[in-house]
């Protein structure tokens, strides 16, 4: 734990957003789909909508971009430039990430958008890093 640094402790909480997620999604789409769904061979695909449909596809939309989060913290701890823009990069993507969950499922048009560039944004700054 010594060793951890604040960027790193971003991407932990990162994970643990990832985690509530799918839990969240899986309990809406488990109340819509039924059990015999969700405990089937899931041989007929299910498309959830409403609020279930809505934090479904904002945990997909997490997942496309926490690839690139990833490794944008990789590169700078690698090149052993992990520093202040690091940390503020990755905490900005994660509270952006955060923001962008209740924008995507009661939030008016646009509004998930900002988020979603918010999160963008933090990955620049931790490449900023590198420049800087």
């Amino acid at each position: 734990m010594e060793n951890m640094t604040y960027d790193l402790w971003a991407l932990v909480a990162t994970l643990a957003l990832a985690m509530v997620q799918i839990g969240l999604q899986s309990i809406l789409t488990l109340k819509q789909a039924g059990p015999e769904w969700v405990a089937g061979p899931r041989d007929k695909p299910f498309e959830p909508t409403g609020i279930a449909g809505r934090m479904a596809r904002a945990h997909r939309n997490l997942l496309e971009i926490f690839p690139q989060f990833v490794a944008a913290l990789f590169i700078v701890h690698a090149a052993g430039v992990n520093g202040e823009w690091a940390v503020w990069g990755a905490w900005i993507f994660f509270i952006s990430r955060c923001l962008y969950v209740p924008a995507y499922a009661y939030g008016p048009p646009g509004l998930r958008s900002v988020f979603w560039q918010g999160g963008q944004v933090g990955i620049i700054i931790i490449l900023a890093d590198i420049v800087w």
